[in-house]
């Protein structure tokens, strides 16, 4: 893996923007029993906002039933990467009736601490572990059914240290999943609404899907599902002039908390626009 100067900046960047701003995404956001610190998706079916926020855990458990089903009686090995407080193993392993045993890995001592008081209370202690970590340097040993990252790819500042990681996770005919925002061919990386969001949302791994499947080939991983959720999305209604005037704001105000919300608001132009898409990619290990 790479372990460059600026990769290990970026990992500090991260670290801090959530130590900082986690709390204040649980308190003021709408996740409800849903533990997300990630968007809700709206696709048909979905009838209420804790269907939405659990919309692409939904997408992942249909990959673990799959994959549990080719291990019958054995325990299913699967590793969230980039887990946030828990709530996508939460949902996983509380709804999966196979033997399965998931690690979270989280780059913020206060999610990991938040994650495993919450798993105690859900008595799933014995079902998922939670750890700090940084998925660029991973503390596992190989052999798992499944890892995924939900809104979490993205913060790598070495996607091919990250895709090289995750292979070497996975046995043969495991499945590494990814949903996140990835760029598209319109804009450049000089358009400041990339800009923008890169910088708000801490997000120097913004890469193109066609560029993440041909690097992740080269680590014996082959591109299974790519289905765009953008439509699902609800976009927010701010106008292009208001988003524009928060977005500066952020070179004023410089509060973690009102950066992630320039990001956000950068975010929503971006989709807007169509130089983001949002993204559920899903890689068998040969």
């Amino acid at each position: 893996m790479t372990n460059s100067a600026p990769a290990a900046s970026s990992s500090h960047a991260v670290r801090q923007y959530y130590e900082q701003n986690t709390r204040l995404f649980l308190l003021n956001g709408r996740q409800g029993s849903s533990h997300a610190i990630h968007r809700a998706v709206w696709a048909p079916g979905v009838s209420d906002r804790q269907g939405a926020l659990n919309y692409t855990n939904r997408l992942i458990l249909d990959h673990l039933l799959d994959l549990a089903e080719a291990i019958p009686g054995e325990t299913l090995r699967a590793a969230d990467l980039g887990c946030g407080v828990g709530g996508s193993l939460f949902y996983i392993t509380s709804h999966l009736t196979a033997p399965i045993w998931g690690v979270g890995l989280t780059i913020s001592l206060h999610q990991a601490r938040l994650a495993r008081r919450q798993a105690v209370q859900f008595g799933l202690q014995e079902r998922c572990a939670f750890i700090e970590a940084d998925f660029q340097h991973l503390p596992l040993a190989g052999g798992l059914e499944a890892a995924f990252s939900i809104e979490a790819f993205a913060h790598s500042a070495d996607p091919p240290g990250y895709l090289g990681g995750a292979a070497r996770l996975l046995r043969s005919g495991g499945r590494l999943i990814l949903c996140d925002d990835f760029r598209t061919d319109q804009g450049d990386d000089s358009d400041d609404w990339l800009h923008a969001f890169r910088g708000g949302w801490q997000v120097p791994g913004l890469s193109r899907p066609d560029w993440v499947r041909e690097m992740a080939g080269s680590f014996g991983l082959e591109l299974l599902q790519d289905t765009d959720l953008t439509p699902y999305l609800r976009l927010s209604a701010v106008p292009t002039w208001l988003a524009g005037a928060i977005s500066r704001s952020g070179a004023v105000i410089r509060h973690p908390y009102w950066q992630s919300i320039t990001g956000g608001v950068a975010l929503q132009q971006c989709l807007k626009l169509g130089l983001v898409r949002y993204r559920f990619l899903v890689f068998e290990k040969d």
